[in-house]
């Protein structure tokens, strides 16, 4: 069980990195879920709010 562990704690930065291209991922296809069923005259709204969030991010 501890060199279980001992594999864990030394592969961390391997697991927090697959934990952020996870989540980019899921961004992503929610980006394209939500652009693909929106009516074409709601797409420029979705587009707007995803700019506006990436803008927040950025300030950060």
């Amino acid at each position: 069980m501890w060199a279980v562990m001992q594999e864990l704690a030394i592969s961390g930065p391997y697991v927090l990195l697959a934990f952020v291209v996870l989540l980019t991922v899921m961004m992503l296809s929610a980006l394209v879920i939500a652009l693909r069923d929106a009516e074409p005259g709601h797409r420029p709204e979705i587009i707007r709010a995803l700019a506006e969030l990436m803008s927040f991010w950025k300030r950060r």
